[in-house]
């Protein structure tokens, strides 16, 4: 298959770096300002997806290719169902919504809760004879993929069989037929990634999203359902499976009464790194067995959800389910023929590690302007939680120089003093204080040796009371009481005459004036005009390539070039 389960829109990514802060893996790639998936390195948990601002990161819809799957086969398609369905569709009855996924083309809907407790009896009985150790639960893939790529040595501790999904898939087939395609419904992400692979066993997996805008597409109303006694989960409804949605869940079918068996419970990715990082699978009286699921709270919080209610209603919901399908189930799961879901899990060779020298990432460190240790400042602005992390993305090839904050705010720091520097006009930024908040040595020049000397002394004047430096301090205040602009007033001063506009940057807060001296000749002051358009003009684009970085500062000082470029063409 073509595209991957999680994908990136490029023209909707605004480089914000969010998913690299987020990504448990840092599975991350930034390419000409945009941020791609590095599909060796995901273990598609989906978080990006769920916290990516401007939904650049999407999930692969699989809806097209069901509905290719149901129209050119004669074979029985079965939906897969997995349990959490009880809270993204809570307002209607089971047999509503099977009613209407009927109506899609499905010849049937069976709970993957039935193949959740085929795993719970192989697992249980796996670990009664296996020797004592610390083992971990194969249900949840996003685990799993973590596990082979990430934390390779607890690979031998996964139990080796089949997750729940897989598991159904090999029930249904072996009751209606090899040739039955299985498509599964869930809210799991890495269930995408589990058909890719085992396309012999599920054929599309879609999440609740994708089927809820089917039904939307084919304006089929859950709501208006009326339930037939054929709408009904085949080959019959679950039992403890339907617990696997939430934390713990798994450990309620996990028999141990030969051996006794400690059985822990943890969810969140996060939580489980830290789970694994220094777990020790020897141990010597004992058995010790986790069920990990990479989504807080367990698959009711997965990344293809559609309810926003409350973890412990979801829950509540789903142990009420429970109950009742334990009431009503027809068939014992023992009755079932023995199906071989066994399985062996292998590491994934494809993420190379990344070993830097010392020197190496000194270097890189370098390319950013940060030669010492005090320029490590570790903000995390690029996404990375430390600027050695950061310099080990850039020799890796992921990241690239223009995403450290720092270093673009010195650039841009650098690039406008450059340009109010070069600018062949007096330019002078006032605060609501009526304090000098910066000015150029040519304001300086305009306004008097004596002036120009103490900026020698004290570049950009930063605090000096505008009143000590010059005569004209009332057009600042003006305009910043009144929030106008005040454009070429004439001002004279012994044999100096000046022309002075003031220009609001932010209201009544900042302005800046300038001040070009009339007595320079015309041929002269067109030469200026032209060069002062062709330095702002320069600048500019870079100034706006670094704005989303640098937030306020960077605005401010687009506005204020943008604003000195306005008032230029505007007089001539």
């Amino acid at each position: 298959m073509g595209q991957r389960p999680i994908y990136t829109e490029p023209e909707n990514c605004q480089d914000c770096y969010k998913c690299i802060r987020e990504c448990p893996v840092k599975a991350i790639r930034i390419e000409n300002n945009k941020a791609y998936i590095i599909e060796e390195r995901c273990i598609y948990c989906g978080h990006c997806t769920q916290i990516c601002p401007t939904g650049a990161k999407k999930i692969r819809n699989g809806v097209p290719l069901v509905k290719e799957i149901i129209k050119r086969t004669d074979k029985k398609v079965i939906l897969s169902l997995a349990p959490s369905y009880i809270n993204e569709f809570s307002k209607v009855s089971t047999g509503q919504l099977i009613a209407a996924i009927r109506q899609l083309g499905f010849q049937g809907v069976s709970e993957t809760a039935l193949g959740a407790e085929l795993v719970s009896t192989k697992v249980s009985e796996y670990l009664q004879h296996t020797s004592p150790g610390v083992y971990i639960s194969s249900a949840c893939p996003i685990v799993v993929e973590y596990i082979r790529k990430y934390s390779q040595p607890h690979i031998q501790a996964i139990t080796p069989v089949l997750s729940p999904l897989l598991a159904h898939a090999k029930l249904l087939k072996h009751l209606y037929g090899q040739e039955t395609e299985i498509i599964f419904c869930g809210p799991c992400i890495g269930k995408k990634v589990e058909a890719d692979n085992f396309q012999e066993l599920v054929s599309i997996a879609l999440t609740f999203q994708d089927l809820k805008q089917w039904l939307k597409e084919e304006n089929i109303c859950i709501e208006t359902q009326t339930a037939s006694p054929e709408d009904d989960f085949i080959p019959y409804k679950a039992g403890t499976g339907t617990l696997y949605p939430v934390e713990g869940g798994m450990l309620h079918s996990i028999q141990d009464e030969k051996r006794k068996i400690t059985k822990l419970a943890f969810s969140g990715i996060e939580n489980i790194k830290d789970v694994i990082r220094n777990l020790i699978l020897h141990r010597e009286q004992d058995t010790l067995f986790l069920e990990l699921l990479s989504c807080k709270g367990g698959c009711i919080n997965g990344p293809g959800k559609l309810s926003a209610d409350s973890l412990a209603v979801k829950k509540y919901n789903i142990l009420h389910r429970c109950s009742e399908n334990q009431a009503a189930k027809e068939i014992p799961a023992k009755e079932i023929p023995a199906i071989d879901i066994s399985t062996q899990f292998e590491v994934d060779n494809r993420i190379t590690p990344e070993k830097y020298t010392e020197k190496e990432i000194i270097q890189a460190l370098a390319v950013v302007g940060k030669t010492s240790a005090t320029d490590e400042l570790n903000c995390s602005g690029c996404g990375y939680d430390s600027c050695r992390e950061f310099a080990k993305a850039l020799l890796a090839g992921r990241a690239e120089e223009n995403m450290c904050v720092s270093y673009m705010r010195k650039i841009a720091h650098d690039k406008a003093n450059v340009l109010l520097q070069k600018i062949p006009a007096g330019v002078i930024l006032v605060n609501s204080e009526l304090k000098i908040a910066d000015m150029n040595r040519y304001a300086a020049h305009l306004l008097g040796e004596d002036v120009l000397t103490i900026y020698d002394i004290s570049p950009g004047l930063p605090g000096v009371a505008l009143s000590k430096v010059c005569t004209f301090s009332d057009f600042f205040n003006a305009a910043l009481i009144t929030g106008k602009d005040i454009t070429e007033k004439q001002i004279r001063e012994n044999e100096r005459i000046w022309q002075l506009s003031v220009y609001t940057i932010q209201p009544h807060r900042l302005v800046f004036g300038l001040l070009l001296d009339l007595r320079e000749p015309y041929g002269k002051k067109e030469w200026m005009t032209e060069k002062m358009q062709e330095v702002i003009r320069k600048h500019m684009d870079t100034v706006r390539q670094i704005a989303c970085l640098l937030g306020e500062n960077a605005a401010y000082t687009d506005a204020t070039l943008r604003s000195i470029l306005e008032s230029i063409e505007d007089k001539y």
